[in-house]
């Protein structure tokens, strides 16, 4: 396993929560096996209830899975950007904006677990060259 030392200072606070949780984990297993957890979970919940939502306005499965996967991307390419010493700025993304755009519940679930798949796969064969 890698061992990673963590500066506070070099990340938001709120994050913290996460970053604890994956300090003792190597993250190319880590992700692997959240992969098949992940999978495993969406394909558990009934088809009647991918595009539920609790409340006008709120998230659905899909929304939620979809959520996912663009937050995956853009952190994976937040991290090749600092593993290649690019100095440009990183900008922010508005979550809800992506999710109202992104149209999930239009998409069959099992699209969107394909697209998931995919989306880690590339993460792992980038953190693999890390690690």
């Amino acid at each position: 396993m890698t061992s990673i030392n963590i500066n506070p200072k070099e990340f938001n606070p709120y994050y913290s929560t996460y970053i604890d949780k994956a300090l003792n984990i190597d993250i190319v297993q880590g992700l692997k096996e959240n992969l098949d957890t992940v999978t495993t979970f969406y394909k558990t919940i009934p088809k009647e209830k991918h595009s539920f939502s609790y409340a006008a306005g709120k998230w659905t499965i899909k929304d939620i899975l979809l959520h996912l996967i663009d937050t995956e991307r853009i952190f994976v390419y937040r991290a090749l950007r600092i593993l290649r010493d690019d100095k440009t700025a990183l900008p922010g993304f508005d979550q809800d904006e992506y999710v109202l755009n992104g149209k999930a519940n239009g998409r069959s679930m099992e699209s969107l677990l394909s697209e998931y798949r995919a989306v880690r796969t590339s993460t792992i064969a980038l953190y693999k060259e890390i690690s």
